[in-house]
């Protein structure tokens, strides 16, 4: 009883801190800085996997992101860029040998997105980010407090249907009440959900937890953008449509 309450205490510490950095971010404008953060906390992951592991790889990593956005700025290279992470999407799936590989390679191409969506429309860019804890924070909270049937759970052993219908119902509300359609705040809604599953699906495929315990209780910084990975590539298709 007692280590579940100071897991619950760390888990609240952290994710408070997380939300001031982000807000704090927001308020100063310190958007560069927000984005070289994840982007240091997810080379941390990919380094505690054995993927990265030295000072050159890091450098091409992020140097392959800066280049790879500079050639994906147009629309139609933009385009074309979706089309390969839907790929490369499926081929984590299906194939098993290069899973991580191709994993890693569609991080990258996220990374791009995030740099292109925070580039074109800052708002946009912490709106993922708030839509993104605040489904995360209520699948918890009321799966945690309702419990009931597991969905996946070879997948993802504590995703109930009760925290995920919830989370699903409050989150599409709130982004329809931001005027955002019916059908496309369902679609994120969704997709919030796709995006945790998929990662789960990657953490269980290399028998891990978390990709690592950079955040404590919420493991890796990939642990937390999982329900991003998927909203990311449909806000900035709704960006593209509404120029």
């Amino acid at each position: 009883m007692r280590e579940s309450l100071v897991a619950d205490l760390n888990r609240l510490s952290v994710g408070l801190l997380l939300v001031i950095v982000v807000c704090s971010s927001f308020i100063l404008k310190l958007d560069i800085f927000l984005i070289s953060f994840i982007l240091f906390l997810i080379i941390f992951d990919f380094y505690k996997l054995n993927l990265v592991k030295n000072t050159t790889q890091i450098v091409i990593f992020i140097f392959t992101i800066f280049i790879a956005y500079l050639i994906f700025t147009f629309e139609i290279f933009l385009t074309n860029l979706y089309l390969l992470q839907i790929i490369l999407i499926i081929s984590t799936i299906l194939v098993k040998k290069h899973r991580f590989v191709l994993f890693y390679i569609s991080i990258i191409i996220f990374c791009i997105i995030l740099f292109s969506i925070i580039l074109n429309d800052r708002y946009f860019f912490y709106l993922i980010i708030g839509i993104s804890f605040f489904n995360d924070t209520l699948a918890y909270i009321f799966g945690s407090t309702i419990k009931g049937r597991l969905i996946l759970p070879k997948i993802s052993p504590k995703k109930t249907w009760s925290g995920t219908i919830t989370s699903f119902i409050l989150s599409t509300t709130a982004l329809f009440f931001l005027n955002f359609g019916l059908l496309f705040s369902a679609l994120i809604s969704i997709s919030l959900f796709l995006g945790d599953i998929y990662f789960s699906f990657i953490k269980r495929s290399l028998n891990i937890k978390d990709f690592s315990s950079s955040l404590g209780r919420h493991g890796g910084i990939l642990d937390r953008l999982d329900s991003m990975f998927f909203i990311s590539i449909f806000f900035q298709l709704y960006l593209l449509l509404n120029v």
